[in-house]
């Protein structure tokens, strides 16, 4: 059986089965065209995720640190 989709991709690059070296980039664009204002909370994230790419971080957890204030106000 073929698995297809955003999630499967994104469970398989996060697993820790997977060797180290197997995934170097990974861009899920698993999203439906819409023609809606995005939400504040979204546009939250956009924004978190353009801070995390000019600061050039190195590890997940610098990543983790910019986006926990976007998270912690919306709520999730």
């Amino acid at each position: 059986m073929v698995y297809r989709g955003g999630k499967v991709a994104m469970a398989v690059a996060l697993s820790t089965d997977l060797p180290a070296d197997a995934i170097e980039h990974l861009i899920v664009a698993d999203i439906a065209p819409s023609n809606a204002v995005l939400s504040t909370d979204f546009q939250g994230y956009v924004e978190a995720m353009k801070t995390i790419e000019r600061s050039e971080v190195s590890s997940r957890r610098e990543a983790q640190d910019i986006l926990a204030p976007y998270e912690s106000v919306s709520g999730h």
